[in-house]
């Protein structure tokens, strides 16, 4: 996914702003708050100053976290 340019912003606040978000997703289990998440790790999955693995390791949780931005009726059963 290509993300804009004037939305990137600099690596270092995003990953600060997705770590905050885990933490505040830990505490209240929202679907907004996961969603946000998602979206930020799509971010840095895209993100050209970030490191190539960690843009792959961010790829391949943006689906798990898509998932936790669902009702929790339309949460596939995961165990």
């Amino acid at each position: 996914m290509q993300i804009p340019e004037a939305r990137r912003g600099r690596a270092e606040t995003v990953l600060g702003a997705v770590l905050y978000l885990m933490t505040a997703y830990r505490r209240t289990q929202c679907p907004r708050i996961a969603a946000c998440v998602a979206a930020h790790l799509e971010c840095l999955a895209a993100h050209p100053q970030v490191d190539a693995t960690i843009r792959d390791l961010c790829a391949g949780m943006c689906d798990e976290w898509r998932c936790a931005a669902q009702p929790p009726r339309l949460r596939p059963d995961v165990h």
